[in-house]
């Protein structure tokens, strides 16, 4: 239901023609690839306004903990949340969860900014529905629906007693000689524990710029992800005005998924707002609106429909054969990367050569990429504004965002948008921030940056945990050199009973609870296995030739991919404009979450195929 027209096959008569498209594509890319330099190191910014000691966590101390577990979850966010669920339906209850926030809920509790919401529907998002008995209010749910669904679920199963909030792990190792893991915390504990499921999530840990004068500015400045409603006013549920902004003049760097959220509130309620972008986002229309009971009872009413529908989501992105109702057809409105899904697949049924697939997939991403942009002319009032917010790149290059008010924004007098040219702002002063030769003066900053993302980023980094396995090396000293080798994504050899819930080299949707879905599944069943009366094993690990064969399978069309990630301007998909920086070992699993899936349901259906057990 998006406002995005269906997609063509070729370019319509009034596009311009596809080489002057591939060649302002080209040249759009290389003007930020001679701009953007990674850093792996900690800013100064990310020691003063991102720990978890921030503006959103209590002070907080407590005795230490000295205990062995069966279970050690580290990360009370949808995937450990569900893993918890899964093995209570598996009679273990013998875990602990730790995590490091305040409060559970992951990238939900820590990205609590006004306008935050799921593009993802909410009857496949939001986990364990048809358990609770819990109907979502809204086709896409806001941060605040989603945090009380995570307290519901906690309140249900009674996972509280397991919850050990506000810590943070700081090293896990593995001691061969008593088949335990040791868990270490910044409160002095020290936990052991049969098996340790890493459910560490995605989105936590900020990604702060490295901007020269960031210490000298004089005004307040945070990080989207530790939003401070004490400077701002207002509240996470938008139930009030930021009021304390009405006679301040904000800045917002960053123009991805959280700031194209923020911008329409900060816009409503700021003196002044200046949106910093270096690169435009592919922005939308979602249609959201109150479910009502109409509209969810023929939905609901069969047992295991929340599983079948993400299943309907995923083989309609992944454009398999599959007879659907209008009704069913409702799951995946508005994603526009299914008509690029059914080229693909129409283009496979009739036996198209590789070379020419390559051409006419091209074809279609222009297409819709011009439908993109003609959104963009229709909705910004401001010609020379409204050229500045299109997106000149292959549709996929950058994360796809779904906002109804973004765009339309920037026809208020008081939003002005500072584009970059692709370079990004140059420094901050004392007073504001100075792009573009230009200094802005700003009472706020706002950095809507991201977070320092899976692929390809150091696990250390991510997580400020280190861990040991059995020879004593480090996940990141293992994984330095080739990237990652693991069996489905979950076992990783040299590492026994560790059970990694991620991205990488797993299967992966648009939907990533179907991912949490899936590896909780297998995990509970793998743990509940071990730990079965009369089992005649404590430990596992895969075997080299099962994880060199799914490594393997991993990298297939890694080349093309590789192509793909190099006509992309710098993002975190292609590893900051490096993408052969990355091996190949980082993707996802190539053939798709269902194929994933069966391959861990073979594993276990075949006696745990392709892993030892000691």
């Amino acid at each position: 239901m998006g406002s995005i027209s269906p997609l063509p096959l070729t370019p319509d008569a009034s596009c311009c023609p596809r080489e002057v498209i591939l060649e302002k594509y080209q040249q759009e890319r290389k003007k930020r690839q001679l701009n953007c330099v990674p850093d792996n190191e900690a800013t100064e910014l990310h020691h003063k306004y991102a720990p978890v000691q921030g503006v959103d966590q209590p002070s907080y101390t407590r005795s230490p903990i000295i205990t062995d577990s069966k279970v050690v979850i580290i990360g009370g966010g949808l995937a450990g949340l569900v893993t918890a669920v899964k093995l209570k339906t598996q009679g273990i209850n013998d875990f602990v969860i730790l995590e490091k926030g305040a409060e559970c809920g992951g990238t939900w509790h820590w990205n609590q900014y006004p306008g935050a919401a799921c593009d993802i529907e909410s009857l496949i998002y939001l986990p364990l529905l048809e358990e609770t008995g819990y109907v979502p209010q809204s086709r896409y749910s806001s941060g605040a629906e989603i945090r009380a669904h995570v307290a519901r679920i906690i309140l249900k199963w009674n996972l509280g007693e397991h919850i050990c909030p506000l810590t943070q792990v700081t090293s896990t190792k593995w001691d061969e000689s008593k088949l335990r893991w040791e868990v270490q915390t910044d409160h002095s504990d020290s936990l052991t524990c049969q098996f340790l499921v890493l459910a560490t999530g995605l989105f936590h840990e900020p990604n702060l710029p490295r901007i020269p004068g960031s210490e000298r500015f004089k005004g307040d400045q945070f990080h989207s992800g530790r939003w401070d409603y004490a400077v701002t006013g207002g509240d996470p549920a938008g139930s009030v005005p930021m009021d304390k902004l009405a006679t301040k003049t904000v800045g917002v760097i960053g123009t991805g998924a959280s700031g194209v959220q923020i911008v329409p509130r900060l816009a409503q309620d700021a003196k002044k707002l200046y949106v910093f972008q270096r690169t435009p986002s592919s922005i939308t229309a979602r249609d959201n609106y109150t479910m009502t009971p109409l509209m969810t009872e023929p939905v609901i009413q069969k047992p295991g429909w929340q599983r079948a529908r993400m299943v309907q989501f995923c083989e309609m992105l992944e454009a398999e054969e599959h007879e659907m109702s209008d009704k069913d057809g409702t799951v995946a409105e508005g994603f526009d990367a299914l008509s690029l899904r059914k080229v693909l697949n129409g283009m496979r049924k009739d036996d198209v050569a590789p070379a020419q697939m390559g051409e006419l997939y091209a074809r279609a991403d222009i297409s819709l990429m011009e439908s993109i942009r003609k959104h963009v002319s229709n909705t910004v009032d401001d010609h020379e504004t409204a050229e500045k917010l299109k997106p000149w790149y292959p549709f996929l290059c950058k994360r796809p965002v779904f906002q109804n008010d973004y765009l339309s924004s920037f026809n208020r007098s008081t939003v002005e948008l500072v584009d970059t040219n692709g370079q990004g702002v140059s420094c901050l002063t004392e007073k504001g921030v100075v792009a573009n030769g230009k200094e802005h003066e700003v009472d706020l900053l706002i950095y809507a940056t991201g977070f320092d993302y899976e692929i390809g980023t150091p696990f250390y980094q991510r997580t400020r945990i280190h861990v040991f396995g059995s020879h004593g090396q480090t996940l990141d000293d293992a994984w330095a050199d080739q990237g990652p080798s693991t069996l489905f994504g979950i076992h990783i050899r040299d590492f026994p009973n560790l059970l990694y819930i991620g991205p990488c080299q797993a299967g992966v949707t648009f939907n990533f609870t179907h991912t949490i879905y899936e590896a909780a599944d297998h995990i509970s069943h793998v743990i509940g296995d071990c730990l079965k009366d009369g089992a005649s094993f404590q430990a596992i690990q895969p075997s080299i030739e099962a994880q060199s064969d799914w490594v393997k399978q991993t990298e297939e069309g890694s080349e093309m991919r590789l192509q793909y990630a190099q006509s992309c301007p710098p993002g975190y998909f292609n590893g900051h404009g490096r993408p052969e920086k990355i091996p190949a070992r980082w993707g996802y699993y190539p053939k798709g979450i269902k194929a994933w899936a069966n391959a861990m349901r073979e594993c276990r259906a075949e006696g745990m195929k392709g892993l030892e057990r000691w």
